[in-house]
């Protein structure tokens, strides 16, 4: 029976982790990919079967290559990647679930896990927004990648749910790339009509070329129950921003976050946070301090 089991997943070395703060590390990811492991062969030993649909695009327990059919460049450093879907099939994700991409370096794996920035039912294809850092690991490689290339991915993963109308509002806290998942929370309540939750963003960028998704979030604040901030830290002319656009020439801080929670019932308010490590410890501790209760607190 063991011969059957999935391979056990490598773990990391103490080298792989870049010490840069990274949000998942890898030594996040592996534990991901141990308890996913562990449950997958307690289902096998079970039942001798994987309960897994054959004709799924992605899996959580193996590799699958997936083709790039466009690169985007969207700001200086940050880009869009668009996978073709075979079969015109939907990738499987639910709302604010991920993938983990694999690239190989010297011999060795490294993963990163991305959250897609399409609609979870879009057919046919997938995007994900990638920044490129100077010193980034799996960025390096990614760099580099083409139209034609084929990206090894698994997935989903990700322990959020979400149920319409369970909160009366989302507070929504980002900075740089961790808008992804956020964004996806969005478009699943905005296109929901039965949904009557109110959502408002707070969105840290460093100036008005770094803010990701930009058009596509000025699209969500036409409907009534969505509110979008943009905190701009080291931009010199908030006056270039577009016509609606909410934006704020300062860095979000701590107590932003708390006196915008103190405007609705706490009791009724779910906070979703994703960006850099410190950036979460803090909103995080922000939430709390203004009385959320810690099980109303999600950090992706």
């Amino acid at each position: 029976m063991n011969d059957s089991l999935p391979p056990k997943p490598v773990a990391p070395l103490p080298s792989d982790c870049c010490g840069t703060g990274c949000c998942p590390c890898v030594h996040d990811i592996y534990e991901q990919d141990m308890k996913q492991w562990k449950k997958l062969c307690e289902s096998l030993k079970n039942s001798g079967i994987c309960d897994e649909p054959k004709d799924k695009p992605i899996f959580p327990d193996r590799w699958t290559d997936f083709r790039i059919i466009k690169v985007e460049k969207i700001t200086p450093t940050c880009f869009k990647y668009l996978f073709e879907l075979k079969e015109n099939k939907c990738l499987g994700l639910d709302i604010g679930q991920h993938v983990i991409i694999k690239q190989t370096k010297e011999g060795r794996p490294i993963s990163r896990q991305y959250t897609p920035v399409s609609d979870v039912r879009q057919k046919g294809l997938f995007e994900i927004i990638i920044k490129i850092y100077p010193k980034g690991k799996i960025t390096q490689l990614i760099k580099d990648w083409k139209v034609g290339d084929m990206v090894p991915m698994r997935g989903p993963f990700g322990n959020f749910s979400y149920r319409a109308n369970s909160y009366k509002r989302i507070v929504m806290l980002a900075a740089g790339t961790g808008i992804a998942p956020l964004y996806q929370v969005m478009r699943g309540i905005t296109e929901n009509e039965e949904d009557e939750t109110f959502i408002t963003l707070l969105y840290a960028s460093k100036c008005f070329s770094e803010m990701l998704l930009r058009d596509e979030l000025l699209s969500l604040c036409q409907f009534w129950n969505v509110q979008v901030w943009h905190y701009l830290s080291q931009e010199d002319d908030i006056t270039k921003k577009k016509y609606n656009e909410k934006v704020i020439g300062n860095k979000l801080t701590k107590t932003d976050v708390s006196q915008e929670l103190k405007k609705g019932p706490i009791s009724a308010t779910l906070v979703l946070i994703c960006g850099t490590k410190s950036f979460d410890k803090d909103m995080i501790n922000a939430s709390l301090n203004a009385d959320v209760p810690e099980e109303s607190v999600f950090k992706f």
